[in-house]
């Protein structure tokens, strides 16, 4: 974890289609180099996944997300998906930015609204590189997952809960 001081962002709602190079970007660059540190090169690929040739589906399902957005300087450094079953499906930072309080922000955010919206408690899948964050905000592992398989290939991960006060 980084000791550098928190990056002060900016949090707002997806704009469709303005954020979909972006926050794509951001995702690729977040498995290829931080999941990377514990995921080996095939888990990476296959996590990652083919480039889309447009990003119009990616576009699409932020929408069907409550997504939301981090800037800094008006670049996009992160994002989170909350879907309508409260499920907190997308957590990522790039790299540049990792370890800044910019996850933090995000799911503090991705709370309130979860809040605001009735939820009583909060669901994640989290990578392992993931894990420790959503640790961090009082999320609670309630079952391991070695056998998670994306594209054909294991890629364990974390089911996680958290209760909203």
């Amino acid at each position: 974890m980084s000791t550098a001081p928190p990056l002060p962002c900016d949090i707002r709602a997806y704009r469709s289609p303005d954020d979909a190079a972006a926050t794509y970007a951001v995702f690729q660059a977040a498995i290829r180099q931080t999941a990377s540190s514990v995921y080996g090169p095939g888990q990476v690929e296959a996590w990652a996944g083919p480039a889309p040739t447009d990003l119009n589906d990616w576009d699409r399902r932020r929408g069907e997300a409550s997504t939301l957005v981090a800037e800094v300087d008006n670049t996009v450094v992160g994002f989170t998906d909350l879907l309508p079953d409260g499920l907190v499906d997308m957590l990522f930072v790039h790299p540049r930015s990792g370890g800044r309080g910019i996850a933090r922000a995000l799911l503090t955010a991705t709370m309130y609204d979860a809040r605001s919206r009735g939820f009583t408690e909060l669901r994640t899948f989290a990578s392992r590189s993931a894990q420790p964050t959503f640790e961090r905000l009082g999320f609670t592992v309630i079952a391991d997952r070695p056998d998670n398989m994306v594209r054909g290939v294991s890629i364990p991960h974390a089911e996680m809960c958290r209760y909203l006060s």
